[in-house]
């Protein structure tokens, strides 16, 4: 069987930061989402929501990039993160960027709706960064109650220690 998947972007992410930035910023940057005039009637009524999920195409991975299923968490390790003892986990435990379908799942504070344009909070994408879909961001997505595996609660607690904070993963 054959599967046709056809998307088409709506818009694009607009930040002032360099790659290089927002790779570093754990809390992600300020930035825009431009969304294309002709979707502009699909914002009607976000502006209520405090928080919006972006879905983006992660344009600049490579196809060598895009084979990879095994990761170790570098960023955390540029940032003076021990990583002794936590294990290589498939891709798919990650929000590494490195994946067979680059496409991101991004959850950003809505500060401000002018038009078409969305001022955003927590970006972690770059600039030109072309997005596929927008979805309000409401109660019925909030997980009270997670399970996650032991090794992500060691690197939380190895996060906090080196950063000052109780937990930002």
């Amino acid at each position: 069987m054959e599967l046709e998947i056809r998307l088409q972007p709506i818009g694009v992410v607009r930040v002032d930061a360099s790659d290089e930035e927002v790779k570093k910023a754990l809390h992600g940057v300020e930035g825009v989402i431009e969304v294309f005039p002709e979707y502009e009637a699909g914002l009607n009524g976000i502006e209520g929501f405090s928080h919006i999920i972006v879905i983006a195409y992660l344009h600049k991975v490579t196809d060598e990039q895009r084979s990879v299923l095994r990761v170790r968490h570098r960023r955390l390790e540029r940032l003076g993160v021990d990583l002794t003892g936590i294990p290589e986990v498939g891709v798919f435990c990650t929000d590494s960027p490195h994946r067979p379908n680059p496409i991101a799942l991004s959850i950003v504070e809505l500060v401000e709706r002018k038009g078409r344009f969305l001022r955003v909070r927590g970006l972690d994408l770059f600039d030109g960064t072309p997005v596929l879909d927008i979805k309000g961001y409401d109660r019925t997505r909030c997980i009270r109650e997670i399970r996650v595996p032991w090794w992500l609660e060691e690197l939380e607690k190895r996060v906090g220690r080196v950063l000052g904070e109780p937990s930002f993963l």
